[in-house]
């Protein structure tokens, strides 16, 4: 029986992640992606609703809705709260693409998990492969600023609280470089699936 794998896609903000997801999706992967997972759970899972009530208080829900500004500002203020936050959501975060990606078994022989926090959550052991889409940090700055209409110093303020890339690259299986054009990151991306399907 042919191994099912499980590949994690990981990247510092603004690395292009989305791009190569859409990329595997258009090509007919199952792509899972952590953060709207996240969100929900933050949204409709009231154990969870709790848990952020009592550590960022009330102002973190809006008549019942997440209020993200408010939470982003609270959890980026300090490496503390971004480590609470992170203990509240990723347990079941993680939990939850793990059952997701058990049903996609049933159909694909590879299911993708794209997840910008694989190390910082420990969560590389359930992978058999961890793919790193890398870009030089001006680069992300800028589309994160042109994407979230956000300032530089915030954008900074966020990469902080994530692993260096640099670092990264010597823990993953493969690094997807993402520092030109889109043709370019499809090759690369389609030059990788060869290798992991080859192997």
């Amino acid at each position: 029986m042919k191994k099912k794998l499980l590949i994690g896609i990981t990247g510092g903000i603004g690395a292009g992640k989305s791009i190569v997801s859409s990329i595997l999706e258009s090509m007919g992967y199952c792509v899972l992606k952590s953060d709207l997972v996240a969100k929900e759970i933050m949204q409709n899972n009231n154990e969870v609703k709790k848990k952020i009530i009592e550590t960022f208080g009330e102002e973190a829900y809006s008549n019942g809705k997440l209020n993200t500004k408010y939470l982003a500002e609270k959890v980026f203020s300090s490496k503390e709260n971004v480590e609470k936050i992170n203990s509240i959501v990723h347990p079941f975060t993680i939990k939850k693409n793990l059952e997701q990606a058990k049903k996609e078994f049933q159909k694909s022989d590879i299911v993708f998990i794209e997840s910008p926090l694989i190390y910082e959550a420990k969560i590389q052991k359930y992978f058999d492969y961890v793919i790193l889409i890398y870009s030089d940090e001006q680069s992300r700055i800028k589309r994160v600023m042109e994407r979230d209409k956000v300032t530089e110093e915030k954008v900074r303020q966020r990469m902080q609280f994530q692993i260096p890339d640099e670092k990264k690259k010597d823990w993953v299986d493969f690094v997807i470089e993402n520092n030109s054009n889109i043709e370019e990151l499809k090759n690369r991306l389609n030059f990788v699936m060869q290798l992991i399907k080859s192997i």
